[in-house]
Protein backbone atom coordinates (compact mmCIF):
# COMPACT_ATOMS: atom_id res chain seq x y z
CA UNK A 1 0.00 0.00 0.00
CA UNK A 2 2.96 2.57 0.58
CA UNK A 3 4.06 1.93 -3.04
CA UNK A 4 0.44 3.19 -3.82
CA UNK A 5 0.33 6.15 -1.73
CA UNK A 6 3.61 7.09 -3.37
CA UNK A 7 2.59 6.42 -6.78
CA UNK A 8 -0.40 8.89 -6.02
CA UNK A 9 1.62 11.09 -4.63
CA UNK A 10 3.72 11.31 -7.48
CA UNK A 11 1.22 11.60 -9.68
CA UNK A 12 -0.06 14.97 -8.00
CA UNK A 13 3.09 16.04 -8.28
CA UNK A 14 3.09 15.72 -11.71
CA UNK A 15 -0.27 17.28 -12.30
CA UNK A 16 1.48 20.81 -10.40
CA UNK A 17 4.60 20.25 -12.60
CA UNK A 18 2.14 20.25 -15.78
CA UNK A 19 -0.53 23.13 -13.86
CA UNK A 20 2.70 25.33 -13.69
CA UNK A 21 4.19 24.56 -16.59
CA UNK A 22 0.76 25.79 -19.09
CA UNK A 23 0.53 28.77 -16.75
CA UNK A 24 4.03 29.61 -18.16
CA UNK A 25 2.77 28.86 -21.75
CA UNK A 26 -0.29 31.53 -21.15
CA UNK A 27 1.85 33.85 -20.03
CA UNK A 28 4.37 33.50 -22.95
CA UNK A 29 1.56 33.90 -25.12
CA UNK A 30 0.57 37.15 -23.47
CA UNK A 31 3.89 38.43 -23.66
CA UNK A 32 3.93 37.99 -27.79
CA UNK A 33 0.78 39.18 -28.51
CA UNK A 34 2.67 42.35 -27.15
CA UNK A 35 5.19 42.33 -29.90
CA UNK A 36 8.37 40.99 -27.80
CA UNK A 37 10.83 39.35 -29.21
CA UNK A 38 8.78 36.65 -30.70
CA UNK A 39 11.19 33.98 -31.75
CA UNK A 40 12.49 33.51 -28.75
CA UNK A 41 8.99 33.64 -26.64
CA UNK A 42 8.01 31.01 -29.59
CA UNK A 43 11.06 28.57 -28.67
CA UNK A 44 10.13 28.90 -24.87
CA UNK A 45 6.47 28.19 -25.72
CA UNK A 46 7.36 25.04 -28.10
CA UNK A 47 9.80 23.84 -24.84
CA UNK A 48 7.47 24.38 -22.19
CA UNK A 49 4.66 22.44 -24.92
CA UNK A 50 7.15 19.75 -25.13
CA UNK A 51 7.71 19.38 -21.48
CA UNK A 52 4.08 19.29 -20.70
CA UNK A 53 3.89 16.05 -22.90
CA UNK A 54 7.10 14.24 -21.57
CA UNK A 55 5.28 14.70 -18.03
CA UNK A 56 1.66 13.96 -19.55
CA UNK A 57 3.66 10.34 -20.88
CA UNK A 58 5.13 9.63 -17.10
CA UNK A 59 1.71 10.30 -15.64
CA UNK A 60 0.21 8.00 -18.01
CA UNK A 61 2.63 5.56 -17.18
CA UNK A 62 2.53 5.92 -13.28
CA UNK A 63 -1.14 5.85 -14.09
CA UNK A 64 -0.86 2.30 -15.62
CA UNK A 65 1.73 1.09 -12.68
CA UNK A 66 -0.70 2.57 -10.03
CA UNK A 67 -3.60 0.30 -11.23
CA UNK A 68 -1.49 -2.64 -11.60
CA UNK A 69 -0.47 -2.53 -8.11
CA UNK A 70 -3.75 -1.84 -7.25
CA UNK A 71 -5.33 -4.50 -9.16
CA UNK A 72 -2.77 -7.39 -8.19
CA UNK A 73 -3.84 -5.90 -4.32
CA UNK A 74 -7.28 -6.75 -4.94
CA UNK A 75 -6.36 -10.16 -6.60
CA UNK A 76 -4.62 -10.71 -3.24
CA UNK A 77 -7.56 -9.92 -1.32
CA UNK A 78 -9.97 -11.96 -3.63
CA UNK A 79 -7.85 -15.32 -2.98
CA UNK A 80 -7.20 -13.90 0.65
CA UNK A 81 -11.44 -14.36 0.65
CA UNK A 82 -11.51 -17.05 -0.83
CA UNK A 83 -9.53 -19.05 1.06
CA UNK A 84 -11.44 -17.84 4.50
CA UNK A 85 -14.24 -18.60 2.95
CA UNK A 86 -13.42 -22.18 2.75
CA UNK A 87 -11.84 -22.28 5.48
CA UNK A 88 -15.11 -21.42 7.41
CA UNK A 89 -17.23 -23.59 5.29
CA UNK A 90 -14.92 -26.71 6.35
CA UNK A 91 -15.16 -25.51 10.28
CA UNK A 92 -18.69 -25.37 9.69
CA UNK A 93 -18.89 -29.19 8.25
CA UNK A 94 -16.93 -30.33 11.04
CA UNK A 95 -18.63 -28.70 14.09
CA UNK A 96 -21.78 -30.13 12.39
CA UNK A 97 -20.97 -33.72 11.76
CA UNK A 98 -19.75 -33.83 15.45
CA UNK A 99 -23.16 -32.93 16.92
CA UNK A 100 -26.45 -34.69 17.07
CA UNK A 101 -29.47 -33.53 15.68
CA UNK A 102 -31.99 -35.19 17.90
CA UNK A 103 -32.77 -32.69 20.93
CA UNK A 104 -29.82 -30.88 19.46
CA UNK A 105 -30.16 -26.31 19.94
CA UNK A 106 -28.76 -24.67 17.52
CA UNK A 107 -28.87 -20.92 17.25
CA UNK A 108 -30.48 -20.28 13.81
CA UNK A 109 -30.15 -16.41 12.35
CA UNK A 110 -33.09 -15.41 9.60
CA UNK A 111 -32.31 -12.35 7.27
CA UNK A 112 -31.35 -10.46 10.49
CA UNK A 113 -33.45 -11.81 13.29
CA UNK A 114 -32.23 -11.78 16.83
CA UNK A 115 -31.15 -15.85 17.33
CA UNK A 116 -33.26 -17.69 18.60
CA UNK A 117 -32.88 -21.52 19.77
CA UNK A 118 -34.89 -24.40 18.12
CA UNK A 119 -35.04 -27.76 19.28
CA UNK A 120 -34.83 -30.05 16.01
CA UNK A 121 -36.33 -33.67 15.54
CA UNK A 122 -34.65 -36.22 13.25
CA UNK A 123 -38.28 -36.94 11.74
CA UNK A 124 -38.28 -33.49 10.40
CA UNK A 125 -38.12 -33.35 6.54
CA UNK A 126 -34.48 -31.38 5.25
CA UNK A 127 -36.21 -28.93 2.87
CA UNK A 128 -33.39 -26.87 1.60
CA UNK A 129 -29.88 -27.41 -0.04
CA UNK A 130 -28.49 -26.59 3.26
CA UNK A 131 -29.71 -29.96 4.74
CA UNK A 132 -31.34 -28.33 7.45
CA UNK A 133 -34.79 -28.16 8.98
CA UNK A 134 -37.22 -25.74 8.29
CA UNK A 135 -37.62 -23.43 10.71
CA UNK A 136 -41.52 -21.43 9.89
Amino acid sequence: MIDITRKLKLLKHLDERSAALLEKIEASLSKSDKGDSRPAILKSIKDDQQSCLEIAQEKISTAQQTYDLLDLHIRRLDQDLKKFEEERKLGKDKANKGKKQTGDKRKSTDAGLNEIDMEYDDTEPKYCFCNQVRES
